[in-house]
């Protein structure tokens, strides 16, 4: 006889519910996912401001709304007398007075904290230009960050998303320099990270589960990562891998230093594993001090398409 369709749906939903259950015990404590659905509304609503059709400062207010938000060295950062003191050309609108580099600067960046607006570290991951990119982001954002809010809290994430934000920005800066940037990517990189160390950790531990935790590794990481990495060497996408690699390296120091290191094989000493967490942190602040410290040692660099407007 045929099986009740009733039977055959429960029995898809629990399937999937036990792809995406990464708890270590059964029945484990779950936390609200506060943060996760609080950020991804605010990227969300922060995009659809841009389609507001008004004109602010002078310009579409997408763009006015870009200059604020976006990750850009030379308004966080002042730059040298010689190089603000520069004339270059004037729009039409100040054909009758002489125009310096400085001055068309602060134009681009607003004069509130001008040149030091350091939200720019944070406030970057919330805006997306473009539709597309907002729905990959805030998709994988609120895959990622469900299953670890739920399990670790809102605190953790909150520190993994925002610590992954500021390292993608501090490495974005060291390729380019010049360049603006904006986009959550680097924060999700850093959860995709710390989510794989989580599951790497589960299969070292849980050696009668291991094939489906390789499962929920290929399902949850790979597949709905792959089109992306497909698409972006196809089509070559302008896509900022410096950013990706500071916001995974948070990921995977956060993730060493909360749960372990994921080794082949399973350790049972507790010294070695409390000196794995205390060396991953140890890493983690002098990566960041030796960042931040380069950020505030440099002047802004020179923008030479500022020259050609």
């Amino acid at each position: 006889m045929e099986e009740p369709t009733e039977n055959k749906r429960r029995k898809v939903c629990s399937g999937f519910l036990r792809i995406i259950d990464i708890d270590n015990v059964p029945n484990q404590k779950h936390h609200r996912t506060v943060f996760i659905v609080a950020i991804s509304s605010l990227n969300i609503f922060i995009h659809l401001l841009t389609y507001i059709n008004i004109s602010w400062q002078g310009q579409p207010f997408r763009y006015a709304l870009s200059s604020i938000f976006m990750f850009f060295i030379p308004c966080m950062r002042p730059t040298s007398d010689a190089i603000r003191l520069l004339n270059i050309r004037c729009n039409s609108l100040e054909s009758n007075k002489t125009c310096y580099y400085n001055d068309r600067l602060q134009g681009i960046c607003s004069s509130f904290m001008y040149p030091y607006q350091l939200w720019r570290f944070f406030t970057a991951s919330l805006f997306h230009m473009v539709w597309y990119h907002l729905v990959i982001n805030v998709s994988k954002q609120a895959l990622y960050g469900f299953l670890l809010e739920r399990k670790y809290g809102t605190i953790r994430v909150s520190i993994i998303y925002w610590l992954s934000a500021l390292s993608s920005c501090l490495t974005f800066m060291l390729e380019h320099r010049e360049a603006p940037g904006f986009g959550a990517s680097g924060s999700i990189y850093g959860l995709i990270i710390f989510l794989i160390v989580d599951r790497l950790v589960a299969l070292q531990e849980n050696t009668e589960h291991r094939t489906f935790i390789l499962l929920q590794i290929i399902v949850l990481i790979v597949l709905p990562n792959a089109p992306t990495i497909i698409s972006i060497y196809i089509f070559k996408l302008n896509v900022a891998h410096s950013a990706h690699v500071g916001g995974g390296l948070v990921g995977l120091l956060l993730g060493i230093g909360m749960i372990g290191c994921p080794l082949p094989w399973n350790y049972r000493q507790c010294h070695f594993r409390t000196m794995c967490r205390c060396i991953a942190f140890t890493l983690l602040f002098i990566y960041f001090t030796i960042t931040v410290s380069t950020f505030f040692l440099m002047d802004a660099p020179v923008c030479h398409w500022l020259f050609a407007l």
